[in-house]
Formats: C-alpha cells, sequence, structure tokens
C-alpha cells in the first residue's frame, strides 16, 4: 500500500504492518521506516502530520483490529 500525501498517519504503516506492530512482530525494514519518519516529526514537527488526525487514525485501526479479533 503506497500512499502519495507524505503528512497522512498512513505513510508509515499500512494496516498489514500496523497490526504487525500491535502483535509485537514488525519487521525490521517497517520498523526502520518507522523510525525515520518519527524522527523526521521531531525534527520538523510544523511540517508533520497534526496529533489529531493520527490520533483518529490509531483510533479507527484499533476499532478494526478489534472488531476482527471478535
Amino acid at each position: 500500500m503506497t500512499l502519495t500525501d507524505p503528512s497522512s498517519p498512513d505513510t508509515a504503516l499500512n494496516d498489514q504492518e500496523f497490526d504487525a506492530l500491535a502483535e509485537g512482530r514488525l519487521t525490521p525494514e517497517a520498523l526502520e521506516r518507522l523510525r525515520v519518519q518519527v524522527q523526521a516529526a521531531l525534527d520538523n514537527p510544523d511540517e508533520s502530520v497534526s496529533h489529531d488526525e493520527v490520533w483518529t487514525r490509531l483510533e479507527q485501526r484499533m476499532k478494526r483490529a478489534v472488531a476482527r479479533a471478535a
């Protein structure tokens, strides 16, 4: 899953990678990509995705993960 908007919270991890992260089995490549993106946001917070957008997307993913597990 490739997204073109670098300010989207989905550019860090796709749904499968997010599930893997939640289960503690994220691949080293995805973990490194996430680390680089987090560091870039820390280095330049004005150009990173908004905190509210990230939490909204995280809540959506968590709800889907719970629904799939049920």
